[in-house]
């Protein structure tokens, strides 16, 4: 199969790359191919109103469909990747890649990693990928002469978080990334043409300007009314926000969706976050004192040094987490999933508590007081 088309619309932010290479076989007609994968991540600064920011990526997801064609083998070290779905559909098979990182900004790259054997079962197979992200998938890095900086964590959150989604909307919204291959038998209609990078127009920065604007001068700091003005869901839109040091203290954020969220240092003390999904988020020295967590998706959230004194962790998932040095003064534990948890030098860790999770999956990395 020959690369047909590839374009990155902001290489400097990522580029992708596809190679399908035929597998020897005594047939002098092979139609296998191992499919590999590259992908460079960076950072990349564009212009915005008045002033400029800098964005970088924490993941994403690439989209497989093939055509005349199918993958016969998954590579299972992808599992160390990505997460893999597989959406059913008889005419056009697709495979969803999801890179699952905890890492807060890719400046990386992976290369030629095996996705998998495809089988062409036509002379004419078609293999599209694209590299797509959403708004939990885009850091905001630095941000110029777009607002003063003698903000609250709050604010500073909020706003971050309000050019994220903007851009997502106006200039990351198409594929980051196309790839095709093929044979070049193909008609022109069936590679496709060259994609342009969206221009944000003058009524959609207008807008930007007066929410930026709102959210500075806002006579409150409560990160309820903050998400509300910026026109964003609490539950739903915080997700990889960064939110350092932020006070989110006694709010209610059952069932809220903060993955891969940066949140060291933050206040939750008796915040409801029953049913939430916290996996990959930083709480390294966050204080969950009286936290309502029971339930809640914690798999391998960074909890370094957090007090988790009182906190409710009833049946919470906490595979993989990292519970070095985290106050466990008198949380509840029960029916928590502790496979590969990570826990030592944590105070307030009776013997019989430390017993318990050693019995439940849980590693001492280091030695407890």
């Amino acid at each position: 199969m020959q690369l047909l088309k590839s374009q990155n619309l902001f290489p400097d932010l990522l580029s992708m790359a596809l190679e399908a290479v035929p597998i020897p076989s005594n047939s002098a007609n092979s139609n296998q191919y191992d499919l590999y994968l590259s992908l460079n991540f960076n950072q990349q600064w564009f212009s915005l109103l008045d002033g400029r920011i800098k964005i970088g990526l924490k993941g994403g997801q690439l989209k497989l469909k093939l055509k005349n064609s199918q993958l016969d083998e998954i590579n299972p070290q992808l599992d160390d990747y990505f997460e893999i779905i597989t959406p059913a559909s008889e005419t056009e098979p697709t495979w969803i890649f999801t890179l699952k990182t905890p890492i807060s900004v890719l400046v990386d790259s992976l290369q030629r990693v095996k996705l998998g054997t495809i089988k062409n079962t036509t002379q004419s197979p078609i293999l599209q990928a694209t590299w797509n992200v959403f708004p939990a998938d885009v850091t905001l890095i630095d941000a110029e002469d777009l607002w003063r900086h003698d903000l609250s964590p709050n604010k500073h959150g909020v706003l971050e978080r309000t050019i994220v989604f903007f851009l997502c909307k106006n200039q990351l919204s198409s594929s980051l990334s196309r790839t095709q291959l093929g044979f070049s038998n193909l008609e022109t209609k069936e590679i496709g043409e060259e994609v342009n990078k969206p221009k944000i127009d003058f009524p959609a920065q207008d807008e930007l300007k007066q929410l930026i604007q709102q959210i500075y001068t806002a006579n409150t700091d409560e990160m309820a009314e903050l998400v509300q003005l910026a026109k964003l869901d609490l539950k739903t839109d915080l997700a990889g926000a960064n939110l350092l040091a932020t006070n989110l203290s006694s709010l209610e954020l059952n069932g809220v969706n903060l993955e891969k969220a940066n949140l060291r240092g933050a206040d939750l003390t008796d915040a409801d976050l029953s049913e939430a999904n916290l996996g990959y988020v930083n709480l390294s020295g966050a204080d969950l004192s009286g936290a309502y967590l029971e339930n809640a998706n914690l798999s391998n959230a960074d909890l370094y040094r957090a007090s988790l004194a009182l906190a409710n962790l009833i049946g919470a998932n906490l595979s993989n987490a990292n519970l070095q040095e985290a106050n466990l003064s008198n949380a509840n534990l029960s029916r928590s999933i502790l496979t590969g948890t990570k826990f030592g030098k944590n105070s307030g860790l009776s013997e019989v508590m430390k017993l318990n999770l050693q019995q439940g999956g849980a590693k001492e990395t280091i030695s407890s007081e």
